[in-house]
């Protein structure tokens, strides 16, 4: 879509009352114009991430970056050493680009956040990148959760963790999960289990004090370079397409949409009688792209929910 559609765009979004705007890709910094979007959605005063594998980012880039106060840059991290995460991006000299940019975003006074996918390559470094975050005065986010492709090739999915790697990863989580919840929740954490607990699934009373995790098409949605609306950034499925009408209208009217959410309800017969159900994140676009429905068992989920609670249950 051209810069003047991403306006318009960003004018319906601001109408139709969204408050958080992430600018993803891809690698979103490839646009010529990403900064006529970025500066479009600061007048709108929306709280705006800016989600980059941070080569690309000039100093003028980052200084005016550093001006724009509601706006937060997350940098993909994929090791602690340059030939770990110049392993996974195939480009030499990536990671000594991305330390340089890290060190120019702080200096410039640019909110960061690392983002890591931890894989069999990289679980040995997690500490190091935590402590890179520390030395960078941020924070971490670590996820083992590694998707399909949006063509359906699973191929990524071979970089997962094996069960021993997930329980040596999920040890670690444990121990650093409460520093950084206390940071981004304002409230000390001190018990990951009970925390878990309270963030529990309600699975029949959505209204409740026990929300579910999975927002895909009511709290969330995903917009991609040609108009198509997904549930959410993980979801490659096509609802409707802002060419054709308003986003808010396809928003409202999309049967799709409508589809979706009429089934957050339903659950696979499998989680129905599951004791771990009210411990368990489900994902409907894991749920998708693993079988084919949004309303499955994803077997990635479950695997990763089981290893957890045998964790919670020996700390």
């Amino acid at each position: 879509m051209s810069t003047g559609e991403w306006v318009g765009i960003i004018d319906q979004l601001a109408e139709a009352g969204c408050l958080f705007l992430a600018l993803t890709g891809g690698e979103p910094m490839l646009r010529k114009d990403i900064f006529e979007i970025i500066h479009a959605a600061y007048r709108h005063n929306f709280a705006v991430t800016l989600q980059t594998n941070g080569t690309l980012l000039s100093e003028g880039d980052i200084r005016e970056l550093g001006a724009l106060k509601t706006l937060r840059v997350d940098i993909s991290i994929y090791g602690a050493k340059p030939e770990t995460h110049d392993f996974m991006t195939r480009e030499p000299g990536s990671f000594a680009k991305i330390r340089r940019n890290l060190e120019l975003l702080k200096k410039n006074e640019v909110p960061i956040i690392l983002k890591v996918v931890v894989c069999d390559f990289n679980l040995s470094e997690v500490e190091e990148i935590s402590r890179l975050a520390e030395d960078l005065e941020t924070t971490a986010i670590f996820t083992a959760l590694v998707f399909p492709r949006n063509d359906g090739d699973r191929e990524p999915t071979l970089m997962r963790l094996n069960e021993e790697g997930l329980e040596r990863f999920l040890r670690f989580e444990m121990e650093y999960l409460p520093r950084y919840l206390s940071e981004v929740s304002g409230f000390e954490v001190d018990n990951v289990a009970d925390y878990i607990q309270k963030c529990a699934i309600g699975p029949r009373d959505p209204q409740g004090d026990k929300k579910r995790y999975c927002g895909a098409g009511r709290t969330v949605f995903a917009l991609n370079p040609y108009g198509d609306i997904y549930p959410c950034v993980a979801f490659p499925w096509p609802v409707a397409n802002v060419r054709n009408g308003r986003l808010i209208e396809a928003w409202r009217e999309s049967p799709k949409l409508r589809e979706l959410r009429e089934a957050e309800l339903d659950l696979p017969e499998q989680c129905e009688h599951c004791s771990l159900l009210d411990k368990c994140g489900i994902c409907r676009a894991l749920s998708y792209q693993e079988e084919g429905r949004a309303v499955a068992v994803s077997p990635e989920k479950c695997r990763m929910t089981h290893a957890l609670m045998r964790i919670l249950e020996s700390i």
